[in-house]
């Protein structure tokens, strides 16, 4: 068993990250239970507008914690949906917000038109590169997860990009990285059914202590 903290920051359905943690067999615990970050694993959830979460962070000091957090190379932030949007630079959700700044990119609208709608909502296929530091990923390459979006990461450097899926042929980033300690994706694992699972199943053992 393994613990890991959840940043509830207030946004996001938490309670289904935290469920699908404990049905894993490992024990998840809320930031705000003990206003730190001691485990090596944190995850960074989020649905809603980028703006309202960096303001809630910031008001937190969690940009703090999770920068002094990262500072020992063997912890690993891991970033869902939102959560992994506000790792990059900025957004121009509602206009012009900064994120965390932990990785070179930023956040754009999905185009859209009369037969695109947004949101971006259902299960895709993710495509995800081979990377030695991140090999165990490799098995989930080209299986569908559940997305719901409408606003996606342009990276500025392309090693950031492990993964991608589409919308409507248009390619997007699904799965970023920096070094060994920094993950995101675009997807909800822990609403994507037995692969979700599956997947935080591996990533909770290759990354946690």
């Amino acid at each position: 068993m393994k613990k890991i903290t959840i940043l509830d920051y207030g946004m996001g359905n938490i309670q289904s990250l935290f469920n699908a943690i404990k049905f894993l067999g490992h024990q998840p615990t809320f930031y705000s239970e003990s206003n730190q970050i001691n485990t090596s694993l944190c995850i960074l959830p989020g649905v809603g507008a980028f703006n309202h979460a960096m303001k809630l962070i910031l008001k937190k000091k969690l940009n703090e914690k999770i920068k002094n957090f990262l500072q020992n190379k063997d912890c690993t932030l891991f970033g869902i949906c939102l959560g992994m949007q506000l790792l990059f630079h900025e957004s121009q959700e509602n206009g012009f917000t900064k994120g965390l700044g932990l990785i070179d990119g930023k956040i754009e609208k999905l185009k859209s038109n009369k037969s695109h709608i947004l949101p971006n909502v259902g299960w895709y296929h993710t495509d995800i590169e081979p990377n030695e530091k991140y090999s165990y990923l490799s098995d989930f390459n080209n299986e569908k997860f559940y997305y719901i979006h409408s606003y996606y990461v342009k990276t500025d450097n392309i090693i950031n990009q492990l993964g991608t899926s589409k919308y409507h042929e248009k390619k997007f980033c699904a799965i970023t990285v920096k070094d060994r300690n920094i993950i995101g994706t675009q997807f909800h694992p822990e609403k994507s059914s037995w692969i979700g699972l599956e997947f935080l199943k591996s990533l909770i053992n290759n990354t946690s202590q």
